[in-house]
Parts: C-alpha cells; structure tokens; sequence
C-alpha cells in the first residue's frame, strides 16, 4: 500500500472559484480548480503535449486544455475528448490550506498506464501508446513479470501490446504479433530505440485490429489433442487446450509446450500460405520473451490455426501431397550437402514442384539431414526472391504481389527453428517437402534478371531505391560485412522502406530471417540472403491494390472467373 505524502499547497483563497490555478512545489506544477470549499488538483501538463492546463477554461466540471480542446473531469483526471487522461492529486482543505497528496499510488498508475496503452492500440492512437508506454514504465521498470529489462523504459507496454493484440486479433495470430517478436529482437540487440520499436508496433496492431473488439473469452482447460481439434476445427476447444498448457508451463515455455502439442498438424500441410509454421515459430519467441502473455499467444495461435486453409490439399499441390504421403522412413541421417550437391538440390528446387519435392524425397533417402534439406530450400527461396518479375504487380487481372514471394523465405526459417524442437524432431522430412515444393511452386513469379551495378555504396544504393547498385554493393561481401548491412538496415525496414503497415511488418520479418539464415547457412558463402533483403525493400512500389481489386471483382462478377495467380 502507498504511503501519503501529503504537502501544504496553498491558501484556499488563492484559488478562483471554478478557474483553473497553476500552483507549483519544488519542480513540480499544479493545476487547481476550486469548487466551494473543495478544490480538484490535476497535473499541469496536459497529457498530450505538456501545453499548461492552468491556462484552460472550466466549465461544468471539465478543465478544457487551450490549445488542442482535450477536455478532462476535474474530479476523477477522465479525459472526455482526446486521448489520454490526466493525472489527479488527493486533495483536502483544512483550516483554509490545501494539502495535496503527491504520492505515486503504483499499483493504480501501472493499471491506468496500461489501460492508455490498451485504448491507445484501439484507436489506432500511436502517439498515445507511446505516451502511455513511458508513463507504463516509469513506474513499472523493476518487477521483471512486467517487461523484459532489454527492451528499456517501454518493456512493460510491449507486454500490455502482446496481450491486446493476442485477444483482440478475430482470426487469431497476426502479421503484428509475428514482427514484435523481431521488433523486441531489434530493440534488444540495440539496432532500434525502444520507443520506435513501440511505435512501429502500435502502427501495426493498428492496421490490422483498429476498434476491433476482444474475441469471446475461452477459458484455459485440457481438451486432449491438440493437433486433433485443430484438423477438426474445433477451435474452442483447441484454445482452451493452448491456453491451458501455455498457463501450467511456468516461465517462458508455455507457449513452446502449446506449440509442441500442435506439430503433428503444423507439419501436416503448407498452412495458410505458410503462416501456420512462420507464426508458429515466432509465437514461441514471444512468450519466451513475454512469459506474461504466454496464454493468451498460445490462445490466439490456435485460433489462427483452427481457420488455416490447408494449401497443400488443394488440386494445384498434388505432387507436393504426394511426396508427403511417400516421406520415407527414418534412416541414419548424416550425409553431407555440400559444393556441387549442394548446388544441384537447389538447382532441381528452382526449376518447378516436380523437380523440387522429387530432389528432396531422393535426398531424404540417401541419408540427407533434414535441416541440410531446409537450409538449401531456403537458400532457393531467397533465389526466387531476387528473380520476382514486378511485372505481376502492374497487372490488375492477378493478385499476385512480391510479399506473397517472401513467405517461401520465412516458412522455410520458420520450419528450421521448429525442427529443432524434439517434438518436431520426426516430422522434420516433411517440412523439408513442403519447403522445397514451395519454392518450386513459385517458378511463374520469375522475372528478367536484374543484373548488379558497381561504383556505388550499399548505403548511398538503398536511400537511392537504386536496385542494381545495391546488388552490386553486396556482390562480395564477406560474412562480417554481410551482418553488418543487415544491422544497419533495421531502421530503413522499420521506417523508411514501406508506408502500409501490412509491408513494414513483411520487411522487418523479412530483414530477421534472411539475417538469420545468413548466419546459419555455413554451406554457401554469397550475397543471396541479402540480396533478397534487397529486393524486398529496395524498389519503389505501389502499396495500394485499388484498381486490381476493383477489377478482379467486377471480372469475376461478370465471368465467374478467378484472378490469376500462381498456382
């Protein structure tokens, strides 16, 4: 419980009746209103911009701020128009003095604090999480349940944001909860100020979840297999059981134990273009890091799992199902793929789904690991990702875009980090199929080649959207210098490279897992990796889909047609 600090303000008679007061005490300035005998004390800086509330105007008991008309009941701080609420003081008056309590109740500021940062995300209000992050962790830094110390004054508002997104997102694991798990990694490795990566992350949960309400709440309780319900959509049942698991772990593996009861159907098929597995994995990330939110991540990934449309049940993926239904048996695996064998797995992985999941199949059975098979396809991907003909996206009878390339790159990071967990241990050959049949998959996205440019630094390149000279600025990297643009580049993939949040989010996923696997790949030593990154962020584009959406719709109306895609 706090303890009082009770100070003499001033003489009640210094206060106009119904006119705001600045009084001041030490550093510290009040806004005084008098009502009668009684007087309300309210921080003077107004919540938004510090402008002076004492030079407002009062009416009916509502202290109106000159400058922006934020307004606030002086009785209770509440702000009634604007954003954020305004700090109160417990006031008396006794023998005509004012004493004022300026103690800082924690326990109510951390759930006032918090509140600003849940309404804050609501309405797509970036300012005023950010405001509400730095009060959040003002009085919050210290308990570690309340946020990782690594990502500073704002570790706490990360957490409160988790949640939020986690309970609020109707279909369940976002794009938005995907990238905080790279945002905090970026902010913890010192590559992003804490507040930026807090307000990149407002404006994705923003994008995607803005005055959307919380999904009905499911209570945490066992419900047997969980691979099982999700198969057959029983997805109320299925995040109970999440929740359940992710609560009984304690620390930060609950929501990897939630995760390692779903592999069997995580490895099943290729999952919503791949984001069952990439969200999957980064899920795990954020409660290892967030251990607070754990049940509600556990919950709102098998949410997202239970709606997943299975790709690779559809007619167009009959090879890759194929293969799944051939995976061979376990064999002593160990076989080296490297040089040319390397370079020929590749090769057969880029030429088409046939040639892809066929190569790997052949490879399983020879012995081939797994993990060898995922870092070659995943190479491959990154590949296809330099090669993306852009003429895909001027064209409004297709809706096919180069996001939908990168995804190759992310599964396949993602299948790599969930295949080292020893309950994906004997399902790791399949998501070396799906991987490889993928990226084969993807064959039609290919373009002309974009042939580098030297002369020019990789810095001066990026600023310039200047995608030739980029290549050629990281043609011959080596590796240190390779993890060094990838460091430095964070800024420009959380800022500068994209204005919809839905594109920042696949650049600063993008951005992780190719800085990842180029410092895992130990097979291949080349500039692939970051050459996709470039690809990714480098070229200007158009960000909006107006025209093609009008189009595939009114054509679609008119001839039953389906737009043109890629498979």
């Amino acid at each position: 419980m706090t303890t009082p600090e009770w100070i003499d303000l001033c003489g009640l008679e210094e206060l106009a009746e119904a006119e705001p007061t600045l009084k001041k005490a030490g550093k510290q300035r009040f806004a005084c209103v008098r009502r009668g005998d009684g007087v309300d004390v309210l921080d003077d800086r107004c919540p938004h911009q510090g402008y002076p509330l004492s030079q407002g105007t009062v009416r009916d008991g509502v202290l109106t701020c000159a400058w922006h008309n934020w307004k606030f009941e002086t009785g209770t701080g509440t702000c009634t128009f604007g954003g954020d609420a305004v700090r109160r003081y417990p006031a008396r008056v006794e023998g005509g003095r004012v004493k004022l309590d300026v103690a800082v109740d924690t326990g109510a500021e951390i759930e006032r604090a918090s509140r600003g940062v849940r309404e804050g995300l609501f309405e797509g209000d970036v300012g005023r999480v950010v405001r509400e992050g730095l009060r959040l962790g003002a009085v919050a830094m210290g308990p570690p349940e309340l946020g990782p110390s690594e990502l500073g004054p704002v570790g706490a508002a990360f957490v409160v944001a988790a949640v939020d997104a986690a309970d609020r997102a109707p279909w369940g694991f976002g794009h938005d909860l995907s990238a905080m798990a790279d945002l905090a990694t970026f902010v913890a490795e010192g590559l992003l100020p804490p507040i930026e990566g807090l307000s990149v992350e407002a404006t994705l949960i923003g994008e995607l979840l803005q005055a959307r309400p919380k999904r009905a709440a499911v209570e945490a309780a066992p419900h047997g297999d969980l691979s099982v319900l999700l198969a057959e959509e029983r997805r109320e049942q299925a995040e109970a059981g999440a929740r359940h698991l992710a609560r009984e772990r304690e620390g930060g593996g609950g929501v990897g134990a939630a995760v390692d009861a779903m592999a069997s159907f995580l490895a099943s098929d290729l999952l919503d273009y791949g984001h069952g597995a990439i969200h999957a994995a980064k899920a795990i990330e954020l409660g290892a890091r967030f251990p607070a939110a754990g049940e509600a991540i556990a919950g709102s990934l098998a949410v997202l799992l239970g709606w997943a449309t299975a790709e690779t049940k559809l007619p167009p993926f009959a090879v890759t199902r194929r293969a799944l239904d051939q995976v061979p048996d376990a064999v002593a695996r160990g076989a080296a793929l490297e040089g040319s064998t390397r370079r020929d797995l590749e090769a057969a992985i880029l030429v088409g789904e046939k040639s892809a999941v066929g190569a790997v199949v052949e490879s399983l059975r020879g012995g081939v690991a797994p993990r060898d098979l995922l870092l070659a396809a995943a190479h491959a991907a990154a590949t296809r990702v330099t090669r993306f003909d852009r003429a895909w996206e001027a064209r409004t009878d297709a809706e096919v875009g180069l996001l939908d390339v990168t995804h190759a790159v992310t599964y396949a990071e993602a299948a790599l980090a969930l295949a080292a967990r020893p309950a994906f241990t004997a399902l790791a050959p399949r998501f070396a199929i799906l991987a490889a049949g993928f990226v084969g998959k993807l064959k039609r996205a290919d373009g002309p080649a974009i042939e580098p440019r030297g002369g020019v630094e990789l810095t001066d390149a990026i600023a310039a959207r200047d995608l030739p000279a980029a290549r050629g600025a990281a043609k011959g990297l080596d590796h240190a210098a390779r993890a060094r643009a990838f460091r430095e580049a964070v800024p420009f993939a959380a800022h500068d490279a994209f204005v919809r949040p839905i594109f920042i989010a696949h650049a600063i996923k993008m951005l992780e897992a190719l800085r990842r696997l180029d410092a895992i790949d130990v097979a291949v030593d080349d500039s692939t990796y970051l050459d996709a990154f470039l690809a990714t962020v480098v070229p200007r584009g158009s960000e909006r889909s107006g025209r093609r959406v009008a189009h595939v719709a009114s054509r679609f109306l008119e001839d039953g047609r389906p737009p043109e895609g890629l498979y």
